[in-house]
């Protein structure tokens, strides 16, 4: 009978003993994954918002290429400024990455062109691409006449009005020199200062227009060289000239870039091209 009753408490214990075990096993590290239904939230939001530019394609379809006009990227979220992307020339896309989950809003702006918006744009975790925005022209944002002047004999501030120095406007933004009503003048090797004038206020010590630096030296033939407005020594081009001849100068105003090249010489009259 003692036998039998210690094989019944044996019994009993067993079922109490592993459901202790299993209760205490709940709050031991395992090797398994049990499924919660929550995750960590990164450390920083991979939301993102990408888009691309158009500069006024029915007017400057030739801004379909680069380099492309300076053109800055603002970024908006509840109605402040939290980041912005210059554009490099060679690219018309933005990328703003790391965003919170929201709304979002752009300001697209290029100083030739009229500024841009969008709102509206809600960023979760991936990327939202917002499209193309389109930049129109903005007529009013142009020089109503462009001199090329500066130190080289024949094209100082004397000249201004005279023609001589003007440069040409066949395509609304882009000035040429020489013109097309009087003959080129020559420039002499050397190294000068000059700018592309368009203030009439401008005297020789206080040129006014599209210039750059004054600490850097160019070096002619020059192509797409970017270009600022600016008064002043300071942001006179520098530019050496390594031989004598009729140079020709490009100003592009939407692009904010000019060229130097060689001018290729006059047709002799008589002869046959």
């Amino acid at each position: 009978m003692t036998r039998l009753l210690r094989l019944l408490a044996a019994l009993v214990a067993v079922p109490a003993l592993l459901a202790i075990a299993g209760g205490c096993g709940t709050n031991v590290p395992g090797t398994l994954m049990a499924p919660t239904g929550i995750r960590p939230a990164p450390e920083t939001w991979p939301g993102s918002l990408t888009g691309a530019v158009f500069f006024d394609p029915t007017n400057t379809p030739d801004l379909a290429a680069p380099p492309f006009p300076p053109t800055r990227v603002e970024l908006f979220f509840g109605g402040n400024l939290v980041a912005v992307d210059s554009l490099e020339p060679h690219s018309r896309n933005y990328l703003f990455t790391g965003l919170a989950a929201g709304s979002y809003a752009i300001v697209v702006r290029s100083s030739a062109f009229n500024a841009n918006s969008r709102g509206s744009l809600p960023v979760r975790d991936g990327q939202l691409d917002a499209g193309n925005t389109v930049l129109t022209l903005n007529p009013s944002s142009f020089s109503n006449s462009v001199d090329v002047m500066g130190s080289m004999p024949g094209f100082g501030t004397d000249q201004f009005g005279m023609g001589t120095t003007s440069l040409d406007q066949n395509v609304l933004g882009v000035w040429t020199y020489p013109n097309s009503l009087l003959p080129p003048t020559e420039i002499a090797a050397g190294t000068y200062r000059l700018k592309f004038v368009t203030d009439m206020s401008s005297t020789d010590n206080n040129l006014i227009g599209w210039g750059g630096s004054a600490t850097d030296t160019l070096d002619a033939p020059l192509t797409d060289v970017l270009a600022s407005r600016g008064s002043g020594p300071s942001t006179d081009l520098v530019v050496r000239f390594p031989a004598s001849g009729t140079y020709a100068f490009t100003l592009d105003e939407r692009r904010q870039r000019f060229s130097i090249a060689l001018a290729p010489p006059a047709p002799v009259a008589g002869t046959r091209r």
